[in-house]
Protein backbone atom coordinates (compact mmCIF):
# COMPACT_ATOMS: atom_id res chain seq x y z
CA UNK A 1 0.00 0.00 0.00
CA UNK A 2 1.47 3.43 -0.70
CA UNK A 3 2.26 6.14 2.17
CA UNK A 4 0.32 8.63 1.48
CA UNK A 5 1.60 10.79 4.24
CA UNK A 6 5.20 10.23 2.64
CA UNK A 7 3.99 11.42 -0.70
CA UNK A 8 2.20 14.14 0.49
CA UNK A 9 5.63 15.30 2.65
CA UNK A 10 7.90 14.48 -0.18
CA UNK A 11 5.44 16.85 -2.56
CA UNK A 12 5.56 19.87 0.13
CA UNK A 13 9.29 19.66 0.19
CA UNK A 14 9.36 20.03 -3.50
CA UNK A 15 7.31 22.94 -3.52
CA UNK A 16 8.81 24.57 -0.58
CA UNK A 17 12.38 24.40 -1.40
CA UNK A 18 13.36 27.76 -0.21
CA UNK A 19 11.96 26.73 3.18
CA UNK A 20 13.66 23.73 3.27
CA UNK A 21 16.90 25.46 2.47
CA UNK A 22 16.01 27.83 5.62
CA UNK A 23 15.51 25.27 7.56
CA UNK A 24 18.56 23.47 6.86
CA UNK A 25 20.93 26.26 6.97
CA UNK A 26 19.50 26.88 10.71
CA UNK A 27 19.67 23.08 11.90
CA UNK A 28 23.43 23.37 12.90
CA UNK A 29 22.83 25.39 15.68
CA UNK A 30 19.67 24.69 16.79
CA UNK A 31 19.81 21.43 16.43
CA UNK A 32 22.73 21.71 18.69
CA UNK A 33 20.53 23.90 21.22
CA UNK A 34 17.71 21.48 21.19
CA UNK A 35 20.58 18.34 21.79
CA UNK A 36 19.58 17.02 18.42
CA UNK A 37 21.54 15.96 16.09
CA UNK A 38 21.01 17.78 12.80
CA UNK A 39 19.00 15.35 10.38
CA UNK A 40 16.86 14.71 13.69
CA UNK A 41 15.90 18.76 13.73
CA UNK A 42 15.93 19.01 9.71
CA UNK A 43 13.24 16.05 9.86
CA UNK A 44 11.56 17.85 12.71
CA UNK A 45 10.94 21.25 11.57
CA UNK A 46 9.92 19.79 7.90
CA UNK A 47 7.37 17.22 9.04
CA UNK A 48 5.71 20.78 11.49
CA UNK A 49 5.99 23.02 8.44
CA UNK A 50 4.23 20.20 6.78
CA UNK A 51 1.41 20.11 9.41
CA UNK A 52 1.09 23.55 10.27
CA UNK A 53 0.85 24.05 6.25
CA UNK A 54 -1.95 21.28 6.09
CA UNK A 55 -3.75 22.88 9.46
CA UNK A 56 -3.97 26.00 6.82
CA UNK A 57 -5.62 24.79 4.35
CA UNK A 58 -8.05 23.69 7.26
CA UNK A 59 -7.93 20.11 6.74
CA UNK A 60 -10.00 18.23 9.32
CA UNK A 61 -8.47 14.56 8.85
CA UNK A 62 -5.22 14.33 7.39
CA UNK A 63 -4.98 10.73 6.21
CA UNK A 64 -8.08 11.35 4.06
CA UNK A 65 -6.72 14.78 2.84
CA UNK A 66 -3.35 13.03 1.84
CA UNK A 67 -5.29 10.23 -0.01
CA UNK A 68 -7.49 11.77 -1.78
CA UNK A 69 -4.68 13.79 -3.43
CA UNK A 70 -2.32 11.14 -4.13
CA UNK A 71 -4.78 8.29 -4.83
CA UNK A 72 -5.37 8.23 -8.56
CA UNK A 73 -7.82 5.16 -8.31
CA UNK A 74 -10.83 6.72 -6.87
CA UNK A 75 -12.54 3.92 -5.92
CA UNK A 76 -9.96 2.86 -3.68
CA UNK A 77 -9.54 6.12 -2.59
CA UNK A 78 -12.94 6.17 -1.49
CA UNK A 79 -13.00 2.99 0.00
CA UNK A 80 -9.82 3.45 1.80
CA UNK A 81 -11.62 6.95 3.51
CA UNK A 82 -14.85 4.70 4.12
CA UNK A 83 -12.36 2.06 6.29
CA UNK A 84 -10.81 4.83 8.32
CA UNK A 85 -14.03 6.31 9.02
CA UNK A 86 -15.28 3.07 10.60
CA UNK A 87 -11.65 2.27 11.90
CA UNK A 88 -12.16 5.87 13.84
CA UNK A 89 -16.25 5.75 14.43
CA UNK A 90 -15.53 1.94 15.99
CA UNK A 91 -12.39 2.96 18.37
CA UNK A 92 -14.83 5.94 19.92
CA UNK A 93 -18.12 3.46 20.03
Amino acid sequence: MKDYYKIDLEAFMQNNADLIRTIKSKAPVYADELGLEVVQYINREIKQAHLDYIESLGVKDPYEYYISQHESDRYLADQLIAQHRATLHSSTS
